[in-house]
């Protein structure tokens, strides 16, 4: 009996190992997937990232982590043509999932690098957000 049981942790054992090696595989299969996109959603748009560098001037700032260049995060905001950019919130996701909600006064100081990172230099570094692939307008 005590021979069984060791043999059915084993086979467990060996069963977990074998799902998270799969699962690891397939979520770096995913995000690598997601990673090559050269589009970005904009309020349910897609936007060629390189179209949008050519139409808006680099910028640097400085922030705790040093120079940082980039686009203005306003200057990709006033694509949407809209009236009253002040009136709602901002949702930047990363491709991993990780999301953060920033308001405009957040926006008009942050900027959009090429590597599809939201630099917020006056925010905690949690409020950068990674590999972006969708800024969600909100409505307040």
């Amino acid at each position: 009996m005590l021979f069984i049981r060791g043999k059915i942790i084993h086979i467990l054992a060996i069963s977990v190992i074998i799902l998270g090696i799969v699962s690891t595989i397939y979520v770096n299969a995913y995000k690598e997937s997601n990673n090559n996109s050269n589009e970005i959603i904009i309020n349910g748009n897609n936007y060629d990232i390189s179209t949008i560098f050519t139409k808006i001037n680099e910028i640097q700032i400085t922030t705790d982590d040093g120079k940082k260049i980039g686009i203005p995060l306003n200057q990709i905001i006033d694509l949407l043509k809209e009236k009253c950019p002040s009136c709602f919130k901002y949702k930047i996701i990363g491709s991993d999932g990780y999301k953060q909600t920033v308001n405009w006064g957040d926006i008009e100081k942050g900027i959009f690098t090429i590597d599809k990172t939201a630099i917020f230099p006056h925010l905690a570094h949690s409020f950068w957000v990674i590999d972006i692939i969708e800024i969600e307008v909100i409505k307040i």
